[in-house]
């Protein structure tokens, strides 16, 4: 695992999928005071790394989602073995994580370890932060994406795959609308962040010309 500070209250931790091409899986904690939150949980084996390196930087606080698939999501019962600390994910995804129904583009439904523990994320949950999440769906139906405000990066999910200053989608067999997911993309130009930083890929920073290009290369 590779821990690396993104910006004052932003860190990100690295690992990689054991599969034939290298597949980076990026997590973060923001830093609040002493507190930490944790933004994804990646899959069960990274847990421990996971949760060490966050209690390098402070107090565990709360488990944030972005969505509810299983490299994001995967960490979360072990977090809980160690921590008796709340996980929120938006309401559109709870009855994926739930086990209620499959995603849309699955036949099966999701073992996430955590049915019925996870918690609505709403406005609330975020007041006391200089963090805002934002719906964008179309990887899933309730996928979110988180904002720090004073530093001014964008932690986006599976919304983007990022590489070498470009945008591109994510793979398509594991999105529910790809259309739906490329036209959410255009939270980027509305709040214009300095970075931006993908649960698969390479953090890029934000200009003007880069969901131009991304609509006009894969808007079907």
């Amino acid at each position: 695992m590779n821990l690396r500070q993104l910006s004052e209250h932003v860190y990100q931790c690295e690992f990689e999928l054991d599969v034939p091409l290298r597949i980076p899986v990026h997590t973060w904690f923001i830093k609040d005071g002493d507190d930490v939150y944790i933004v994804d949980t990646g899959i069960e084996r990274f847990a421990d790394a996971q949760i060490r390196a966050a209690l390098a930087i402070g107090n565990p606080k709360a488990i944030l989602l972005t969505h509810g698939h299983s490299d994001h999501i995967g960490g979360a019962s072990k977090w809980l073995e160690t921590f008796d600390i709340p996980i929120f994910a938006h309401q559109k995804e709870l009855k994926y994580i739930n086990g209620e129904e499959p995603y849309p583009n699955k036949n099966e439904v999701e073992n996430t370890g955590v049915a019925h523990i996870v918690q609505p994320l709403t406005e609330q949950t975020l007041a006391h932060l200089p963090l805002k999440y934002y719906l964008t769906p179309g990887h899933s139906p309730g996928h979110v994406v988180y904002y720090h405000k004073i530093d001014r990066t964008l932690l986006t999910g599976d919304l983007f795959i990022t590489s070498k200053g470009d945008l591109h989608p994510p793979i398509r067999r594991f999105s529910v609308d790809i259309n739906e997911n490329i036209d959410s993309g255009s939270i980027i130009d509305q709040i214009k962040p300095t970075l931006i930083c993908s649960s698969h890929g390479e953090e890029i920073l934000y200009n003007e010309e880069l969901y131009k290009n991304y609509v006009v290369r894969y808007r079907d």
